[in-house]
């Protein structure tokens, strides 16, 4: 088995293969552009480097890692995607100081051969259609939401009409995407049962529905709520060195399309649900902010939505711990 590598921003990524396992530091590296052109020349250049089968290592930065990891799942590459956090304390107890996306690359070959991370499943291709879509939507609905600020603002006549065309344009598209969203979510019979399910629970509505559903996809990627928590950047990160010691706070490390998803229902939540609105109360009598109380919401919203959807079960505001 040979390890590859993969540090990947938004335009490229750089790659670092391990030909050695007895020397790791022996390493043959390229980057390559962050889209198809450059999925097929990675193909090209493992297949002429790489003498046995490889495992690949990626780091889960933003989504800017799907569309690769999916082509490699696709092309019967054995992927692991990796939270950033445990690459850069990997980093630090190998001392390493520098920060270059070459070397980083490295960085994750070596904890790929060591650690022997969990293979990654990519998502079925109807769950991948779903989360395509409703991202989709949401770009839609931010466009709208730009020219609506801009409507506002004081403009010439025939800058309002164009704006109020451009509006209603996509008030069309928005309402096509959205009945195509759901005709997607009832032909699936896995999604119809998965979305019946999280609407039992109080604060989840249609629309978070169709952005969970999508963005949480393959719930086998995950070992426990835990992870689903840092996977959506709504795990607590404490802020202590020497003897200052500071409010704890969400991570923020990660799906931000989650965290926009969960604000909401997590408002409604806090006032229907009896299990996260306890944990609110709690939380204010403890001291907290608001806005700390309803991140802990949010977290707790979300362990609720991994719940019923590994246990195939509805809420249940009995079962308080899942």
């Amino acid at each position: 088995m040979q390890y590859l590598g993969i540090d990947i921003s938004k335009e490229k990524f750089d790659v670092a293969l391990i030909v050695d396992i007895k020397n790791p530091e022996k390493v043959k590296q390229k980057n390559f552009t962050n889209d198809q052109t450059g999925f097929d020349k990675l193909g090209k250049w493992l297949s002429s480097r790489a003498s046995e089968p490889v495992h690949v290592a990626m780091e889960a930065t933003g989504s800017y890692w799907e569309a690769l990891a999916e082509y490699l799942y696709d092309a019967g590459i054995l992927v692991s995607v990796i939270n950033p956090s445990l690459i850069k304390r990997e980093a630090q107890s190998w001392s390493i100081r520098n920060k270059t996306d070459e070397l980083d690359a490295k960085t994750i070959a070596r904890f790929c051969l060591s650690k022997q991370p969990r293979a990654w499943i990519a998502p079925d291709p109807d769950l991948r259609e779903l989360r395509d879509m409703v991202r989709h939507l949401d770009n839609l609905q931010s466009e709208r939401q730009r020219h609506i600020n801009r409507l506002e603002a004081r403009c010439c006549q025939t800058v309002i009409e164009s704006l109020e065309q451009m509006i209603s344009v996509l008030d069309k598209e928005i309402s096509l995407l959205e009945d195509r969203i759901n005709k997607h979510i009832d032909g699936n019979p896995r999604l119809k049962k998965n979305a019946q399910l999280l609407d039992s629970i109080p604060g989840i509505g249609e629309k978070s529905i169709a952005v969970l559903l999508g963005e949480l996809m393959n719930l086998t990627s995950f070992a426990h709520s835990k992870a689903v928590a840092a996977y959506a950047g709504l795990s607590p990160k404490r802020i202590e060195s020497g003897k200052m010691k500071g409010r704890s706070r969400l991570s923020k490390m990660g799906n931000s399309r989650l965290r926009r998803a969960l604000y909401f229902p997590a408002l409604t939540a806090v006032r229907y649900n009896p299990i996260v609105k306890a944990l609110y109360e709690r939380l204010l009598e403890n001291g907290k902010t608001k806005m700390s109380a309803i991140g802990a919401c949010m977290r707790k919203l979300l362990v609720l939505v991994y719940g019923v959807l590994k246990n195939g079960k509805s809420f249940d505001p009995a079962f308080e711990k899942i």
